[in-house]
Parts: structure tokens; C-alpha cells; sequence
């Protein structure tokens, strides 16, 4: 267990350790690697990850509290019960990603791609999605409520069992995508249809 602060990484080769309960405060990484990197209750606070590699890194329980990842492609990478509070993920590829019963409150995914992503029993309260692209993504049990999601758009996705505010059917552009039914009686009546 060892504790960073204010400590800068630059173009390091982290890739394949082991973190476990380590913290990290006001640290910046830049273009390290960190693909196949293991954290176990390790809390990142207010750090800066630009431009680095997390591919098939694996996280568990881990935190990331306003951090920001910028640049930062993580194909294959998982996220179990881990918090992303109030973080922002900028021009980042986010392909084949599972970020599964996170806590993604206040995070910002605005104008991402996320294809083939699991974001199954995540909490994505007050999330900004604006002009984010979904597509063969999986968002059951999603709570989405309070998230921004004006230009978002949803294609052949699941997005059953999710909390959904009436807003996101207007905001969001939501095609071939599983609904529950209750689902589809929230869109009919926000784009003004009447029910028999």
C-alpha cells in the first residue's frame, strides 16, 4: 500500500502490475502504459490520465473521484463496483468495456462512442451523455435519471430494467433498442401520443 501526491508519470511502463489499496492524489499520467494493469481498492483523486493505454486492465473496486482521462483507449478493459464520480472521459475509445454496477453519478461521457459496452446495475445519475453514441451496448438496470442526454443517441442496445427520466425520450434518439414495456408507454406519451 503506498500513497502518491502531486507525483507525475510520464511515459511509464506500468502495464501487467498489481495495485492494491494504494491512493494517488492530484497525480498526472501521460502516455503511460497501463494496459493489463490489476487495481484492487485503489483510490485515484483528482488525477489527470492523458494519452495513456489501459486495454485490458481490470479494476475491482477501485476509485476514481473527478479524475480526468483524456485520450485514453481502453478496449477489453473491465470495471467491477468501482466509482467514476464526477469524472470526465474525453476522446477516449470506448469499445468492448464493461463497467459493470459502478458508480458513474456526475460523470461526463459527452460525445463518446461506446460500442459493445456493459453497463449493467450502473448508477449514471445526473450523467452528461449529450451528443454520446451508443450502439450494441448493454444498459440493464441502468439508473440514468437526471442524465443529460440531449443529441445522445441509442441504437440496438438493452436498456431494460433501467430508471429513465421522461426527458431522456425526447432529448435521446432511441432506435432497435430492447425496452421494457412501461418503456415504450414513457416515449409514447413524451412524444405526445394517447394511449387507448
Amino acid at each position: 500500500m503506498t500513497a502518491y501526491d502531486d507525483h507525475t508519470f510520464d511515459e511509464e511502463d506500468l502495464s501487467g502490475q498489481t495495485w492494491s489499496g494504494d491512493t494517488f492524489d492530484d497525480c498526472t499520467f501521460l502516455d503511460c502504459d497501463l494496459s493489463e494493469l490489476t487495481t484492487e481498492a485503489v483510490v485515484f483523486t483528482r488525477c489527470s490520465f492523458v494519452g495513456c493505454r489501459l486495454a485490458d486492465s481490470e479494476h475491482r473496486r477501485t476509485a476514481f473521484r473527478t479524475c480526468t482521462l483524456d485520450r485514453c483507449p481502453m478496449p477489453g478493459a473491465t470495471f467491477t463496483d468501482c466509482s467514476l464520480l464526477g469524472s470526465t472521459i474525453t476522446q477516449s475509445l470506448m469499445r468492448r468495456v464493461s463497467l459493470t454496477d459502478c458508480d458513474m453519478s456526475l460523470t461526463s461521457l459527452g460525445g463518446l462512442t461506446l460500442h459493445r459496452v456493459d453497463l449493467t446495475g450502473s448508477r449514471l445519475r445526473e450523467a452528461n451523455l449529450a451528443s454520446t453514441t451508443v450502439t450494441s451496448s448493454t444498459l440493464a438496470g441502468v439508473d440514468l435519471t437526471g442524465s443529460r442526454a440531449v443529441g445522445a443517441t441509442v441504437t440496438d442496445s438493452d436498456l431494460r430494467g433501467a430508471r429513465i427520466d421522461p426527458a431522456f425520450w425526447v432529448a435521446a434518439r432511441v432506435t432497435a433498442t430492447v425496452v421494457d414495456h412501461d418503456h415504450a408507454v414513457d416515449y409514447a406519451l413524451a412524444h405526445g401520443l394517447r394511449l387507448a
